[in-house]
């Protein structure tokens, strides 16, 4: 999975477009690293924590209001976006003082 982001990483590296390789250094964090943690919960058993679905549901929701802010005005305006920042540290708070 690294090789192709790899491979374009490269490429646009090549065509001076630094801003892809950034973005495809970042999708391997977002996909590589959950996809050894699949794999992991395939072969071996592992609890995950009580707050796993909360964080699933509001994973869920900022997606879709992501989705519909851009599928309607092209943009996320940057109030959203300081919401949703706002409400991932405050999950992330909550989480790490539990």
């Amino acid at each position: 999975m690294v090789l192709p982001n790899a491979v374009l990483a490269f490429y646009y590296g090549w065509k001076r477009q630094p801003e892809v390789v950034y973005t495809s250094q970042v999708g391997d964090g977002h996909i590589c690293i959950p996809f050894c943690i699949g794999i992991f919960a395939l072969f071996q058993t592992f609890t995950v924590s009580h707050s796993f679905t909360l964080g699933m549901q509001l994973l869920a929701g900022a997606t879709a209001v992501h989705f519909v802010f851009v599928a309607l005005f092209g943009q996320l305006p940057r109030f959203v976006a300081l919401v949703l920042l706002a409400g991932y540290g405050v999950f992330c708070y909550r989480g790490l003082g539990n």
